[in-house]
């Protein structure tokens, strides 16, 4: 990434360009600090005491931040995918997961977590307990109609235009019946114990009822037989992220109320757009329009570039629509896009989820040992949506060899800065023992885990693995 003219005009070229020495050049590297704190500092204050005030411009670039952005439908990685993705979004039947009662088939989700592990991507996905696009006649295992789970034969659906499916006979469980929610239930028991809140499972949808798991099917169970299986799924998974297919507005407001997500398959079809938050369908999902304040928004396309093209149905709406319900993730469905329809598909991509700008910085040039230093700083937030994992703003003071000599992490909650603009004012404590010398100031988003990497920032300041050099200080 170029070096911020605005910092090379500001600082001392060896600030950013060359190795920073502490007092006593050659000496040994300083060690980390340990134990150091963040404290509260007024703004007004760090700013009238600033000597050093630097603005950052904020660039374009694509980013495969965790948990936002495009989703990969690829198994494995092919090539590059279509933009950089952090999450890979895969469907399976449980027929495949569970071929024999209590015999679990894990592979067909351990394999392709181990095929994105080495390019940083988790895995999301959906069980399907009926599919129109089945090979065959069973999406729920064979078994379980075997043990005397009542069934509903259909042919619909499979040789839609946007599948290549076959019009076969298939089978649909009757969801009411005890022996399909004890026995699926006891499957999505045994998938919470190997999955929950595994840093390599992004989140999963709320599935398993009706036709690809998206809760629609003409053989509809009582209301309180669906909020069952939600339930099943709050119960199996307490802490990866669900989301409940918005398809069903009877049982949606009773999943939100859970903490649960959203998504809408089918984005591109006028029909799906105008009976959205707002209409007569949703009337009862109150709060549906705050949703993404907490949890993720998913996004699926009704059908490839080509299809929604021949039904006429506005591409550039679309975007809009996904833009302006504060999507998450997007699903790549979407399959050939023209040249001249790409920038749309990127700008969807850039400003899915939070897309975060430091734009200035404020702070003393000199502070003494074991002192604060205090940081004024303006922060905004240029995507639609909002980082739900809990990434925590640390700062450093860099040595000679770009090691951290100090480390802090900064009260404020960087899932709090919902699209707008933030002021950010924080300080830290220069411990007494801190070698006097020119420090490097730097910062990065972190996940405090350490199992996701940094979140990456829109600026044009010098990057290195996340941390991002803004600024110079002179410790006395």
């Amino acid at each position: 990434m170029r070096n911020n003219p605005a910092v090379l005009a500001l600082l001392p070229a060896a600030a950013l360009l060359l190795p920073l020495a502490p007092a006593g050049g050659g000496q040994a590297p300083i060690a980390p600090a340990r134990g150091s704190t963040v404290a509260a500092a007024s703004g007004a204050d760090a700013a009238a005491a600033a000597a050093v005030r630097v603005r950052f411009s904020e660039v374009d670039t694509l980013f495969a931040n965790a948990g936002q952005g495009w989703m990969s439908q690829q198994r494995s990685p092919k090539g590059e995918p279509r933009f950089p993705c952090s999450v890979v979004y895969i469907r399976f039947n449980w027929a495949d997961a569970e071929p024999e009662q209590g015999k679990y088939n894990w592979n067909l989700i351990d394999d392709v977590i181990s095929a994105w592990k080495p390019r940083g991507a988790a895995v999301a996905m959906r069980v399907m307990t009926c599919s129109a696009h089945s090979a065959g006649y069973y999406t729920s295992p064979k078994w379980l109609f075997d043990a005397g789970c009542k069934g509903h034969e259909y042919l619909r659906g499979g040789d839609d235009p946007t599948s290549g499916g076959k019009r076969i006979p298939r089978i649909e469980p009757e969801y009411a019946d005890p022996i399909y929610l004890a026995r699926h239930g006891e499957f999505l028991a045994a998938m919470g114990r190997r999955y929950d809140g595994r840093h390599d499972v992004e989140f999963l949808d709320i599935g398993s009822y009706g036709i690809w798991g998206e809760w629609h099917t003409p053989h509809p169970a009582p209301v309180a037989v669906r909020r069952q299986i939600v339930d099943m799924y709050l119960r199996a998974f307490r802490k990866t992220p669900l989301v409940f297919m918005s398809d069903d507005a009877e049982v949606l407001p009773y999943a939100l109320a859970q903490g649960t997500g959203f998504r809408r398959d089918g984005v591109g079809s006028p029909w799906h757009e105008q009976n959205w938050i707002g209409s007569k369908k949703y009337a009862a999902a109150a709060g549906m329009a705050d949703t993404w304040k907490r949890a993720p928004v998913v996004f699926e396309w009704f059908g490839n570039y080509d299809y929604l093209k021949s039904r006429n149905w506005p591409f550039d709406a679309a975007v809009n629509f996904m833009l302006a319900n504060h999507v998450t993730l997007i699903n790549d469905n979407v399959g050939r896009v023209p040249p001249e329809a790409v920038p749309q598909l990127e700008k969807l991509a850039r400003l899915a989820g939070a897309r975060l700008v430091l734009r200035e910085l404020a702070h003393e040039r000199t502070v003494k040992r074991g002192a604060p230093l205090a940081l004024d700083m303006k922060w905004a937030n240029v995507g639609v949506g909002k980082l739900y994992r809990p990434y925590v703003l640390r700062l450093f003071l860099l040595d000679a060899e770009g090691r951290p000599a100090l480390t802090a992490d900064a009260r404020a909650d960087p899932r709090d800065w919902l699209p707008g603009e933030h002021h950010v004012a924080e300080s830290f404590q220069v411990p007494p023992a801190l070698r006097a010398g020119q420090y490097a100031l730097a910062l990065a988003l972190v996940d405090p885990s350490g199992q996701r990497r940094p979140f990456r920032l829109a600026i044009d300041a010098p990057e290195k693995e996340g941390r991002y050099t803004v600024s110079q200080v002179a410790v006395e």
